[in-house]
């Protein structure tokens, strides 16, 4: 699913040992026909997220307009999903000239749920990552 060089640099799907990791800009879609993902996360998307979405939507469009009303931030609450977040700061440079630099964060992602699309925006905060314990998705009921 990795797409080196062509400006897909936030679309995968890694795993390591206690968690899987998905590129924000996959769709729903890219990750139920991917091998590569779990089924039970596979199954998720189908019986919860997609039924709110269309499948072609990101996870970080679906992410960064999500309320805590929503049913899909239901899941992803419990499932203790964290949000990998590039947030700018501004930083005093050299002769008093500001630089604008991101600083990676993680969120869980009720705190990202808790500011508005409009906060987000105005903070220029990006979404690159989402990060599910595979832990939390073997003790998700469906």
């Amino acid at each position: 699913m990795t797409d080196s060089g062509t400006g897909n640099e936030f679309k995968y799907i890694m795993q390591d040992l206690y968690k899987v990791y998905f590129g924000a800009k996959c769709t729903y879609r890219e990750l139920m026909e991917s091998d590569e993902t779990y089924t039970r996360f596979k199954a998720l998307c189908r019986h919860y997220l997609v039924t709110e979405v269309d499948p072609d939507t990101t996870l970080e469009s679906h992410l960064y307009y999500m309320t805590p009303s929503d049913e899909a931030a239901e899941v992803y609450s419990g499932l203790k999903a964290r949000v990998k977040l590039s947030v700018p700061t501004v930083k005093k440079g050299l002769l008093g000239r500001e630089q604008r630099l991101f600083k990676e964060e993680i969120w869980e992602v009720e705190d990202l749920m808790a500011l508005s699309a409009q906060q987000k925006q105005f903070r220029g905060i990006v979404i690159s990552e989402v990060q599910i314990s595979k832990r939390k998705l073997r003790e998700f009921s469906l």
